[in-house]
Protein backbone atom coordinates (compact mmCIF):
# COMPACT_ATOMS: atom_id res chain seq x y z
CA UNK A 1 0.00 0.00 0.00
CA UNK A 2 3.10 2.27 1.10
CA UNK A 3 4.40 1.89 -3.00
CA UNK A 4 1.07 2.47 -4.26
CA UNK A 5 0.45 5.45 -2.23
CA UNK A 6 3.88 6.81 -3.30
CA UNK A 7 3.12 6.46 -6.75
CA UNK A 8 -0.28 8.13 -6.07
CA UNK A 9 -2.39 4.80 -7.12
CA UNK A 10 -6.17 5.81 -6.44
CA UNK A 11 -6.71 2.16 -5.26
CA UNK A 12 -4.00 2.22 -2.90
CA UNK A 13 -5.40 5.61 -0.94
CA UNK A 14 -8.72 4.15 -1.39
CA UNK A 15 -7.52 0.75 0.57
CA UNK A 16 -6.13 3.06 3.00
CA UNK A 17 -9.73 5.14 3.51
CA UNK A 18 -10.99 2.06 3.94
CA UNK A 19 -9.16 -0.24 6.03
CA UNK A 20 -8.50 2.82 8.37
CA UNK A 21 -10.48 6.31 8.14
CA UNK A 22 -14.24 5.23 10.29
CA UNK A 23 -11.81 3.52 12.95
CA UNK A 24 -9.64 6.63 13.26
CA UNK A 25 -12.80 9.35 13.08
CA UNK A 26 -14.19 7.17 15.93
CA UNK A 27 -11.52 6.94 18.47
CA UNK A 28 -10.80 11.04 17.41
CA UNK A 29 -14.85 11.85 18.23
CA UNK A 30 -14.74 9.42 21.24
CA UNK A 31 -11.76 12.02 22.79
CA UNK A 32 -14.15 14.66 22.28
CA UNK A 33 -13.61 15.83 18.80
CA UNK A 34 -15.92 16.70 16.13
CA UNK A 35 -16.60 14.70 12.96
CA UNK A 36 -14.75 17.73 10.87
CA UNK A 37 -12.21 18.13 13.41
CA UNK A 38 -11.35 14.46 12.78
CA UNK A 39 -11.56 14.46 8.87
CA UNK A 40 -8.87 17.12 8.99
CA UNK A 41 -6.71 14.84 11.10
CA UNK A 42 -7.13 12.14 8.99
CA UNK A 43 -6.25 14.35 5.67
CA UNK A 44 -3.26 15.79 7.74
CA UNK A 45 -2.33 12.20 8.95
CA UNK A 46 -2.54 10.73 5.34
CA UNK A 47 -0.65 13.47 4.43
CA UNK A 48 2.10 12.76 6.63
CA UNK A 49 2.39 9.36 5.74
CA UNK A 50 2.20 10.10 2.04
CA UNK A 51 5.70 12.25 1.93
CA UNK A 52 7.31 9.36 4.45
CA UNK A 53 5.95 7.16 1.67
CA UNK A 54 8.00 8.92 -0.80
CA UNK A 55 11.00 8.99 1.07
CA UNK A 56 12.80 5.56 -0.34
CA UNK A 57 15.27 5.83 3.16
CA UNK A 58 11.50 5.35 5.13
CA UNK A 59 11.11 2.25 6.37
CA UNK A 60 8.24 0.97 8.39
CA UNK A 61 8.54 -0.82 11.72
CA UNK A 62 5.53 -1.69 12.61
CA UNK A 63 2.18 -2.05 11.03
CA UNK A 64 0.58 0.73 8.80
CA UNK A 65 -2.51 1.13 10.59
CA UNK A 66 0.05 1.80 14.55
CA UNK A 67 1.81 4.02 12.33
CA UNK A 68 -1.55 5.75 10.80
CA UNK A 69 -2.96 5.23 14.64
CA UNK A 70 0.08 7.43 16.21
CA UNK A 71 0.35 10.27 13.75
CA UNK A 72 -3.36 10.74 14.01
CA UNK A 73 -3.11 10.73 18.11
CA UNK A 74 -0.48 12.56 18.18
CA UNK A 75 -2.13 15.36 15.41
CA UNK A 76 -5.16 14.60 17.87
CA UNK A 77 -3.40 15.89 21.09
CA UNK A 78 -1.42 18.79 19.42
CA UNK A 79 -4.82 19.94 18.08
CA UNK A 80 -6.58 19.90 21.19
CA UNK A 81 -3.86 21.30 22.97
CA UNK A 82 -3.94 24.37 20.71
CA UNK A 83 -7.38 24.76 21.60
CA UNK A 84 -6.61 25.09 24.82
CA UNK A 85 -8.81 21.75 25.65
CA UNK A 86 -6.31 18.93 26.05
CA UNK A 87 -6.82 16.21 28.25
CA UNK A 88 -3.86 14.57 29.99
CA UNK A 89 -2.48 11.26 28.52
CA UNK A 90 -2.61 8.29 30.31
CA UNK A 91 -0.62 5.42 30.71
CA UNK A 92 -3.62 3.49 29.47
CA UNK A 93 -3.59 5.21 25.90
CA UNK A 94 0.53 5.07 25.26
CA UNK A 95 -0.08 1.30 24.37
CA UNK A 96 3.68 2.00 22.64
CA UNK A 97 6.51 4.49 22.37
CA UNK A 98 5.35 7.64 20.25
CA UNK A 99 8.54 9.24 20.25
CA UNK A 100 9.83 8.51 17.00
CA UNK A 101 6.57 9.91 14.98
CA UNK A 102 7.32 13.48 16.87
CA UNK A 103 9.94 13.83 14.20
CA UNK A 104 7.29 13.68 11.14
CA UNK A 105 4.75 15.57 12.44
CA UNK A 106 6.87 18.24 13.92
CA UNK A 107 8.84 18.20 9.84
CA UNK A 108 5.51 18.20 8.52
CA UNK A 109 3.90 21.28 10.51
CA UNK A 110 7.33 22.93 9.10
CA UNK A 111 7.10 22.35 5.96
CA UNK A 112 3.14 23.38 6.27
CA UNK A 113 4.25 26.71 8.30
CA UNK A 114 6.38 27.58 5.34
CA UNK A 115 4.09 26.73 2.65
CA UNK A 116 1.38 29.33 4.81
CA UNK A 117 4.61 31.92 4.08
CA UNK A 118 5.15 31.37 0.53
CA UNK A 119 1.13 31.71 0.31
CA UNK A 120 1.60 35.36 1.93
CA UNK A 121 4.36 36.18 0.12
CA UNK A 122 2.56 35.40 -2.79
CA UNK A 123 -0.38 37.54 -1.96
CA UNK A 124 1.78 40.34 -1.52
CA UNK A 125 3.74 40.06 -4.59
CA UNK A 126 0.64 40.75 -6.51
CA UNK A 127 -0.73 40.88 -10.27
CA UNK A 128 0.49 39.83 -12.87
CA UNK A 129 3.32 38.28 -11.24
CA UNK A 130 1.79 36.25 -8.95
CA UNK A 131 -0.18 34.62 -11.63
CA UNK A 132 2.75 34.30 -14.07
CA UNK A 133 4.45 32.54 -11.47
CA UNK A 134 1.33 29.95 -10.55
CA UNK A 135 1.01 29.48 -14.64
CA UNK A 136 4.47 28.17 -14.71
CA UNK A 137 5.00 26.27 -11.31
CA UNK A 138 1.75 25.50 -10.43
CA UNK A 139 -0.28 25.25 -14.04
CA UNK A 140 3.08 23.78 -15.58
CA UNK A 141 2.51 25.80 -18.75
CA UNK A 142 5.82 26.31 -20.70
CA UNK A 143 7.14 29.74 -21.79
CA UNK A 144 5.54 30.43 -25.00
CA UNK A 145 1.96 29.90 -23.36
CA UNK A 146 2.62 32.10 -20.90
CA UNK A 147 3.70 34.81 -23.25
CA UNK A 148 0.91 34.71 -25.37
CA UNK A 149 -1.34 34.70 -22.29
CA UNK A 150 0.27 37.36 -20.79
CA UNK A 151 0.65 39.46 -23.77
CA UNK A 152 4.74 39.07 -23.94
CA UNK A 153 6.18 39.53 -27.44
CA UNK A 154 7.87 36.20 -27.06
CA UNK A 155 9.04 33.49 -24.90
CA UNK A 156 12.29 35.16 -23.80
CA UNK A 157 10.22 38.55 -22.49
CA UNK A 158 8.25 35.58 -20.16
CA UNK A 159 11.55 34.38 -19.04
CA UNK A 160 12.94 37.69 -18.19
CA UNK A 161 9.05 38.61 -16.34
CA UNK A 162 9.40 35.74 -14.70
CA UNK A 163 12.97 35.74 -13.18
CA UNK A 164 12.41 39.23 -12.08
CA UNK A 165 8.81 38.30 -10.32
CA UNK A 166 10.34 35.67 -8.47
CA UNK A 167 13.05 37.19 -7.46
CA UNK A 168 10.78 39.64 -5.61
CA UNK A 169 8.69 36.86 -4.16
CA UNK A 170 12.45 35.93 -2.79
CA UNK A 171 12.82 38.94 -1.37
CA UNK A 172 9.41 39.39 0.50
CA UNK A 173 9.59 35.30 1.75
CA UNK A 174 12.99 36.17 3.26
CA UNK A 175 12.03 39.45 4.56
CA UNK A 176 8.57 37.86 6.40
CA UNK A 177 10.93 35.13 8.06
CA UNK A 178 13.71 37.48 9.10
CA UNK A 179 11.14 39.70 10.68
CA UNK A 180 9.53 36.94 12.46
CA UNK A 181 12.88 35.75 14.03
CA UNK A 182 12.79 32.58 11.88
CA UNK A 183 16.24 31.03 10.88
CA UNK A 184 16.76 31.63 7.13
CA UNK A 185 18.38 28.56 5.31
CA UNK A 186 18.11 29.05 1.86
CA UNK A 187 19.21 25.56 0.94
CA UNK A 188 16.01 24.37 3.11
CA UNK A 189 13.06 27.02 2.05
Amino acid sequence: MLEGLAGGRREAVASIYKLYHGVLIKWIVSRGGLEPDAEDVFQEAILILYEKAKDPEFCLTCKLGTYLFAICKRLWFRKSAQSAAILSLSTEEDEFDLAGYDDDIAQHLEREERFDQLATAMDQLGSPCSELLKAFYVERKNMQEIAGGFGYTNAENAKTQKYKCLSRLRKIYFATRAKEGLKINPFKD
